[in-house]
């Protein structure tokens, strides 16, 4: 490959490793806070993405992308809200239970938005301040979107930090994490901790969506396609590690665009990062960052 292709790789790789951490990173939060594997994620990211065609399309609100990334964030973190309120909260400590309900779940969602955009496939348009090029040189132009997308998901990890470390909110939901039963003596609303942590990782899925459907075609059935690769990722990086999510991004989008880019084939990169993955789990089974949990005597 010659520098141009190098540096096309490098951009291609950085944009996609954002979208899965900012998948995954939802995926984690609620592992890591409730032990719930919410399968209806990936159905998230597809409502976050219609919700941006909603809000930017001129037939009906015809805003900015820049104002579908928050209104993404807070329709899809609601419907998250509801999910938790109305579903998962009965079925905590049944982790097969919560599977297939949520994975039922997604599937209505799938047939409602098919019922209501039909399953053509709706294209979209990103603001022409985001539609251009960075040219390096005579040969070298990065789009400028994506590093939007980067800049997006940077905002997102700090925007996950200070909320996880720097307010009391974040002070309950880790104290929720290491010992539950005690968090609930000393007075902490494990339910609202639950309902809340559940919307804001929802909310996180619904940004995904949002960003990325103005990279390609929206369908009703979009999540799937990434929903795999999203558990791939917190399963690389540690179940439960936030930290472990952005790794594991990284190594999955990064494997995803060079061996593509190697082989000319898509399908055959998705093979062999899968094959990588399953080498660094049979090398480390807990992942690159092993979650550490306190033992009570």
């Amino acid at each position: 490959m010659n520098f141009a292709d190098w540096v096309s790789a490098v951009t291609n790789s950085l944009s996609l490793g954002s979208i899965f951490i900012l998948i995954a990173l939802g995926l984690a939060i609620t592992f890591g806070v409730m032990r719930v594997i919410n399968m209806a994620h990936g159905d998230m990211l597809m409502l976050g993405a219609y919700t941006t065609l909603v809000v930017t399309d001129p037939h009906y609100l015809g805003l900015s992308l820049f104002w579908a990334i928050p209104i993404s964030f807070v329709v899809v973190g609601f419907v998250g809200y509801l999910l938790e309120v109305g579903l998962v909260r009965f079925l905590y400590g049944r982790p097969l239970d919560t599977l297939l309900a949520t994975w039922g779940v997604g599937m209505i969602v799938q047939q409602v938005i098919l019922l209501r955009f039909r399953a053509n496939l709706q294209p979209m348009h990103m603001p022409d301040e985001l539609n251009g090029h960075v040219a390096i040189g005579e040969e070298v132009n990065i789009p400028i979107y994506r590093i939007f997308i980067v800049g997006i998901t940077l905002l997102c990890l700090l925007a996950v930090y200070l909320w996880f470390y720097k307010t009391s909110f974040g002070l309950k939901s880790r104290a929720v994490v290491q010992n539950r039963a005690m968090a609930s003596a000393l007075g902490i609303s494990t339910r609202r901790v639950d309902s809340l942590t559940f919307a804001f990782a929802t909310g996180l899925a619904g940004v995904a969506g949002c960003i990325l459907s103005a990279l390609y075609n929206v369908k009703y059935n979009m999540g799937a396609d990434y929903i795999v690769e999203a558990f791939m990722v917190v399963i690389l990086g540690g179940v439960g590690q936030l930290s472990g999510s952005v790794a594991g991004g990284v190594v999955i989008g990064t494997g995803d665009s060079f061996v593509e880019k190697f082989l000319g084939n898509t399908s055959m990169a998705k093979v062999v990062v899968l094959l990588i993955v399953i080498a660094i789990i049979c090398v480390r089974p807990s992942g690159l960052f092993a979650t550490k949990e306190r033992s009570y005597e």
